[in-house]
C-alpha cells in the first residue's frame, strides 16, 4: 500500500509516497480502506518540525488523524462492526495511508445522509469543539463568543453552541461572515469592524478563541464579561492581571474520551445540526497531499480541506 509522509522537515515538497504492508487486525482492532483523509494545522506543523520537542517522532512520520473509509477485515472479539461498513476513524497519526488499522473505541459508522468528503474533515475539529464547548459549561441562554469562527473549530462550534441553545456572536474575517449566519450564529462581526465588536465587550459568559495561533486575543478578554471564561484552543500566554475574576481555560488541560465525543458528534450530524463547511476536496495521492499542505500554510477559504479517492 501507498503512505504519503515525509523523512525531513520542510516545506510541503518533502512528502514522498513510501510504500508499506498492510497488516491484519489484532484483537479489538478493525482494518479500514482509507477512502478520505481530513487536513489540520497540526499536521503541517508537524511537517514543519514545531512539534519535534514536544512529540518526537522517528522518520518517516506519515500525519493523518482524520479518517473514513470502508471495513476491510475485522479483528478478534470485534462485534461493533462488520465487513463493508464505512466509519468515520478519530487517530493519533498515520491517516495519509490507503489503509490503516483501528482501534473499535476510535471508530465511528457513518451517517447513510452525510457526504463522504464532510466525514473525512469531522474528526479532530469536530472532537476539538465539542470539548472545547464542554470545557467552558454553559448553560441554555448564556452568550459564547468565538473567534476564528469560519476555520475547521470555529465552524463547528458555532453549529454546536447554537445546538446546545446558547446565543453565538461569532468573529471572522469580512468575507466569511455570510457563511457563519447560514451556520445559525445570532451576531456575525468582521474582526476590523472595531466599533460593533466594542458594543458587544463584555456581554459574553465566555469566549473561545479558536484562531489558528491565538490571536487577537486582547479582543478576548475585553468581550468576556468580569467574572465569566476564557478558553483558546491554542497554547499561549493570556495576560489576565486587568481581568482577575476571568477563569482562564486551555483546550487538552482536561482529559476526555474522544472516542465518546466522536459517537456524540456522529450523532449530532444524523439529527441534521451539523455539517463540515469544506474549503476544498482534492484527490488523495501524493499530488493531493502537497497541494493541501501549500494551502495549509495560506488563509484559504473558510472550512476543511479535505482529500479523497
Amino acid at each position: 500500500m501507498n503512505r504519503y509522509g515525509f523523512s525531513t522537515f520542510g516545506a510541503p515538497s518533502v512528502f514522498e509516497t513510501i510504500q508499506a504492508k498492510a497488516l491484519p487486525p489484532i484483537a479489538g482492532v478493525v482494518q479500514i480502506t482509507v477512502q478520505g483523509v481530513g487536513l489540520n494545522p497540526y499536521d503541517a506543523a508537524l511537517r514543519r518540525g514545531e512539534q519535534a520537542k514536544i512529540r518526537p517522532l522517528t522518520f518517516p512520520i506519515v500525519p493523518g488523524t482524520d479518517v473514513v473509509g470502508t471495513v476491510t477485515a475485522i479483528g478478534k472479539g470485534v462485534t461493533e462492526f462488520a465487513l463493508g461498513d464505512t466509519v468515520i476513524n478519530y487517530r493519533p497519526i498515520g491517516g495519509y495511508s490507503e489503509v490503516v488499522n483501528a482501534s473499535v473505541s476510535k471508530v465511528a459508522k457513518m451517517p447513510d445522509a452525510m457526504p463522504l468528503t464532510q466525514a473525512a474533515g469531522l474528526a479532530q475539529a469536530g472532537v476539538a469543539a465539542l470539548a472545547a464547548l464542554r470545557q467552558v459549561n454553559l448553560h441554555p441562554g448564556a452568550t459564547l463568543a468565538i473567534q476564528g469562527a469560519s476555520g475547521g473549530v470555529g465552524s463547528l462550534l458555532v453549529q454546536l453552541a447554537r445546538t446546545a441553545g446558547l446565543h453565538v456572536i461569532a468573529l471572522a474575517s469580512r468575507p466569511n461572515l455570510p457563511l457563519l449566519k447560514k451556520l445559525g450564529a445570532d451576531l456575525a462581526l468582521a474582526t476590523d469592524d472595531l466599533g460593533k465588536i466594542a458594543d458587544v465587550f463584555g456581554t459574553a459568559d465566555a469566549v473561545i478563541n479558536a484562531t489558528g495561533g491565538g490571536h487577537e486575543l486582547a479582543t478576548s478578554i475585553e468581550l468576556v464579561k468580569p467574572d465569566g471564561k476564557l478558553l483558546t484552543t491554542a497554547w499561549v500566554d493570556v495576560d489576565l492581571s486587568t481581568r482577575p475574576h476571568v477563569t482562564r481555560l486551555q483546550l487538552g488541560t482536561i482529559k476526555v474520551d474522544n472516542g465518546a465525543l466522536l459517537h456524540e458528534l456522529v450523532d449530532t450530524v444524523a439529527a441534521g445540526a451539523l455539517s463540515v463547511p469544506l474549503a476544498d476536496v482534492l484527490p488523495f495521492d501524493l499530488a493531493g497531499v502537497i497541494r493541501g499542505h501549500e494551502l495549509l500554510e495560506t488563509r484559504h477559504a473558510p472550512g476543511k480541506i479535505v482529500l479523497v479517492k
